[in-house]
């Protein structure tokens, strides 16, 4: 009696079963999705980790710095939520302030390195604990200083 009720309704369940399985691997792909976007945010927190322990406070060491950051804005555009992004342009905008000094100080110095580390720390926070997809920017571009 199973076995008659297993074979007539045999198409059935191979269709769930497919439904089931096809449901499993869009799944797993998108965990797979995000574990690489992931990986993506982590190694662009690596990278700045390594580029800022050049900057020891002389402007040549904020020039690089920035040119860095301004190399992977992209990648901290997308891979970084809006909110999270004021850290990174905090950190650009210090720099670029602490460059247009002409003569610092050693005090001023290691304030400007202590600066920098914390607002490294709280790029890296956002990029490590992250848990979105990559961003999608919803509004259009537009130019700081328009042509008249």
């Amino acid at each position: 009696m199973i076995i008659k009720l297993l074979q007539e309704n045999a198409e059935w369940m191979c269709a769930i079963a497919i439904v089931i399985f096809t449901g499993v691997q869009c799944w797993l792909a998108y965990q797979q999705n995000m574990q690489n976007i992931k990986m993506k945010r982590l190694e662009l927190a690596n990278k700045l980790d390594q580029t800022i322990t050049v900057f020891m406070g002389s402007n040549d060491e904020a020039n690089e710095v920035m040119n860095w950051l301004s190399a992977n804005a992209s990648n901290f555009s997308f891979l970084l939520n809006t909110k999270d992004r004021e850290s990174y342009k905090k950190l650009l905008y210090f720099l670029l302030d602490y460059k247009r000094k002409p003569i610092h100080s050693n005090d001023e110095m290691i304030i400007a390195i202590k600066t920098v580390m914390d607002l490294v720390g709280e790029i890296d926070c956002a990029l490590g604990n992250a848990n979105y997809d990559i961003v999608k920017e919803t509004k259009e571009f537009e130019p700081v200083n328009k042509a008249k």
